[in-house]
């Protein structure tokens, strides 16, 4: 029978990812700005991911539909989403042209990881108590770890990349980063350095020290401290601002004359 305590840290992972995503994706409706999509696009993944695992427990995780919503929740969340979150950073200071070839690999990379996990082995016995966990051991391990593993590291070396970047800049002292004011460029992406441990250490502590139950606790706070790190990328320079105001009025004034 299937325990509420089982579904409670899940939904509130889901509520949590929901509004964030919501959040982001509404900033990219209004700039769209590449970073904002690519962080659209990894929140999506985190959403649908968690979604598939709740699903996964009410039709029963050994049946039919549950292994098939396993896969998916360990394709999105486990494998791609945190590659995406670090594209995104990686697109707040890169050149277009750098970003492109990056997006390039990841799609290549992706796919691969995408159909290892599908036709991956799983542990039934494993797979049946998987509830109230993130599902370690449940996939038999072959190739597809090292595609996860490869993701994952690609991920956190790009978000720790941007934020030494960063911080090299502030060091300069110089005041703006690719739009940004360096300082908030610094703490926006150590933040979400941050976050991005903390749920990458749920997993590790899964995985390793055998602490699952713990794991879905975990997760939300780091994806409310990598949320408020998202939220300092939105802080643009006052001087940016003010120009883009007095530009409007001088546009409307040359419009009527």
């Amino acid at each position: 029978m299937l325990s509420p305590l089982n579904l409670i840290p899940p939904i509130i992972n889901l509520i949590v990812i929901g509004l964030f995503a919501g959040v982001v994706m509404s900033q990219y409706a209004r700039r769209h700005r590449t970073y904002q999509l690519y962080w659209s696009i990894a929140l999506t993944m985190a959403f649908i991911a968690t979604l598939c695992y709740i699903c996964m427990l009410f039709v029963g995780p050994t049946s039919f539909g549950g292994m098939l919503l396993f896969r998916f929740y360990y394709i999105l969340g486990g494998a791609l989403m945190p590659s995406w979150l670090g594209l995104g950073c990686l697109a707040l200071v890169a050149k277009p042209r750098v970003t492109v070839i990056c997006l390039t690999a990841l799609y290549i990379l992706s796919a691969l990881a995408t159909v290892l996990i599908f036709f991956a082995q799983i542990d039934v016995t494993a797979l049946s108590k998987v509830a109230g966990t993130p599902g370690t051991g449940v996939l038999i391990p072959g190739p597809w770890l090292v595609t996860i593993i490869v993701l994952n590291t690609l991920g956190v070396v790009a978000i720790a990349g941007v934020a030494i970047y960063s911080g090299w800049k502030l060091v300069r002292r110089q005041s703006q980063t690719a739009g940004f004011q360096t300082f908030n460029l610094v703490l926006a992406n150590v933040l979400i350095l941050v976050g991005a441990l903390i749920n990458g250490a749920a997993g590790t502590l899964a995985r390793f020290l055998g602490v699952q139950s713990l794991f879905w606790a975990i997760m939300a706070v780091g994806w409310i401290v990598f949320f408020v790190g998202v939220l300092y990328t939105g802080r643009r320079p006052r001087a940016v601002t003010q120009s883009a105001s007095n530009t409007a009025p001088s546009e409307k004034t040359a419009a009527s004359s």
